[in-house]
């Protein structure tokens, strides 16, 4: 008799369904350029500019291009970086507290990752004050979130 310890038991269960490789694709949808993306950037640049962070942050924060190549990624995250850089440190607050869970988790995401570049670390102190009251407001749920998700930004 064979080793029991090597049969594979899922080959004899009809039931278990052997995963393809289009079952492992990402569930979001097709691929986004930089053209497509490029609306919502301006529409996140000119809230930024015209003092509405709230509505920035909230642009910024909803449906991001994870489905985007990386140049498009960076282009849209330095975007993001120069909203979350304008906002006054007393109105952090309060746009934190108008962000769905989804916004709150994509926010952690793309704090990690501007920390992890040399523009965004040259606004450390600004990135880590979003951190702080992001965690001070939700607790650790949205980093939890953060590292349990496969997206990203």
């Amino acid at each position: 008799m064979e080793d029991w310890r090597r049969i594979d038991i899922d080959a004899f269960d009809p039931d278990s369904g052997r995963l393809t490789l289009e079952d492992m694709r990402p569930p979001y949808g097709s691929h986004v350029s930089l053209q497509e993306l490029q609306p919502k950037i301006s529409q996140l640049r000119s809230a930024a500019a015209s003092g509405d962070f709230k509505t920035a942050v909230q642009i910024a924060m909803s449906d991001p291009p994870y489905s985007a190549d990386d140049a498009t990624k960076f282009q849209y995250l330095l975007a993001v970086l120069e909203v979350l850089t304008q906002v006054r440190q007393h109105d952090i607050s309060t746009i934190l507290g108008q962000l769905s869970l989804e916004q709150q988790d994509v926010l952690v995401k793309y704090l990690y990752k501007c920390m992890s570049i040399p523009e965004g670390q040259k606004q450390g102190g600004i990135l880590l004050s979003w951190f702080e009251k992001l965690t001070q407001e939700f607790g650790v749920g949205p980093i939890v979130r953060y590292l349990s998700d496969k997206n990203t930004v």
